[in-house]
């Protein structure tokens, strides 16, 4: 049971068949809650200390690319039988790293569409990001014209361009966020506009060697930043 200061009242808004398992969170001026949500925290994102024997591998890898290639050779076809542990999302009868970039990420929009006070309705928004290097969407920033997704390696923004609310246009802003395979949940994060309009968002530990669509290269893989 939940203990709430005086003075203050606890609600449910929105069960769980709502919002399932969300990840980042945040409201636009109507009252709308977005969450983001991903298919890949127990298959294609992977948690360092599940696989200890890659552990020198990833703290070598410099760069996004570098960790493309790490995937990609440790999930060859030719290794499809040692590989088996993995699930063939694909269906293709061979455990590859084709097989990581099925899943995908999304963000849901829930809202009161009667003014009851509970959420009533959910729409699913954006349903993308399914490249074999895709971290998961800890990040996520709502605004009036655009919404940003931080989903490593890029940060993200998307515009509804014909008015129903779902995401068709996609832009990054900047490449080349979570290079380490670490641990589940240091991925992009905390994404806010500042007083000065600038966005700002985080990463742990996972690293960033990003290059901005300036073509400016800010390397930093081993350790996190703020942007």
């Amino acid at each position: 049971s939940a203990i709430v200061a005086d003075g203050l009242k606890l609600n449910l808004w929105a069960t769980d068949s709502l919002a399932p398992d969300p990840i980042a969170m945040d409201v636009d001026k109507e009252g709308r809650i977005y969450i983001t949500r991903s298919n890949r925290n127990k298959n294609s994102e992977f948690d360092i200390r599940g696989h200890r024997d890659w552990m020198t591998a990833s703290i070598g890898l410099q760069s996004v690319e570098e960790r493309r290639a790490f995937l990609r050779e440790t999930f060859a076809p030719e290794k499809s039988k040692e590989n088996s542990w993995f699930p063939d999302l694909n269906n293709d009868s061979i455990h590859d790293w084709k097989d990581l970039a099925v899943e995908k990420d999304e963000v849901w929009m829930l809202e009161d569409s009667d003014g009851d006070g509970i959420a009533d309705k959910s729409t699913q928004i954006l349903n993308d990001f399914n490249d074999e290097i895709n971290d998961v969407a800890g990040a996520l920033l709502v605004r009036d014209e655009d919404v940003f997704v931080g989903i490593g390696p890029d940060m993200y923004r998307l515009k509804d361009t014909n008015g129903d609310k779902i995401l068709d246009e996609k832009t990054s802003i900047a490449t080349g966020f979570a290079v380490h395979i670490g641990f589940g949940g240091h991925g992009m994060s905390g994404a806010t506009q500042g007083p000065d309009g600038k966005i700002y968002w985080g990463i742990g530990d996972i690293g960033a060697n990003l290059t901005t669509v300036d073509g400016v290269n800010h390397k930093y893989p081993n350790q996190g930043v703020i942007v």
